[in-house]
């Protein structure tokens, strides 16, 4: 580190040299060791006026005498004034208000061009042309309903044939022991 207005060490070694700067050759000053506000410590600083004395005399006020702000005004009723400010705006009224038509329907559904930019195209014609009669086409493969029901319950209805029943007592095994 450098003394106070010393050299720094590329100037004393004079082997490397620091890049010029793009100003007129000042050195590089940190914001963070200028002063918060330059302005404060130019100049004259900010002076107060001096003291404010009050005064309860006339000698306190601009005017020779005291003036009321509110003097020869009576009491005032809120009600009576919006309720004289209701009449005078009941006389302005000449009838009753104005109430506009309903206008022309506006026609609207089936053949109707309303709202079209052209009106109706020649082209297209209302009419439907004529057509043959439609015939259905005849069915392709005719097949036997399926037999209704799951099989439970209702005799040959499986593919193969119907198991035969054999009484089987459960304890059989244990009565031929005996």
């Amino acid at each position: 580190m450098p003394a106070e207005g010393g050299k720094t060490d590329m100037e004393r070694i004079g082997l490397f040299s620091e890049m010029e700067y793009i100003t007129v050759g000042d050195k590089y000053v940190s914001q963070f060791n200028r002063p918060f506000n330059e302005a404060a410590s130019k100049n004259k600083q900010m002076l107060p006026g001096g003291s404010k004395e009050m005064s309860d005399l006339q000698a306190g006020y601009f005017d020779p005498h005291f003036v009321r702000i509110f003097e020869g005004e009576g009491y005032i009723n809120l009600n009576q004034v919006r309720r004289r400010d209701m009449v005078e705006a009941a006389k302005k009224n000449l009838g009753k208000a104005f109430l506009p038509s309903n206008g022309e329907k506006k026609p609207c559904g089936l053949g109707s061009y309303y709202g079209t930019i052209g009106g109706p195209v020649p082209f297209f014609s209302a009419q439907s042309k004529p057509r043959e009669k439609y015939k259905a086409p005849g069915k392709n493969l005719y097949t036997n309903p399926g037999k209704k029901g799951t099989g439970y319950g209702y005799a040959n209805i499986t593919i193969g044939k119907q198991f035969s029943h054999s009484a089987d007592f459960y304890d059989a095994a244990k009565l031929k022991y005996k």
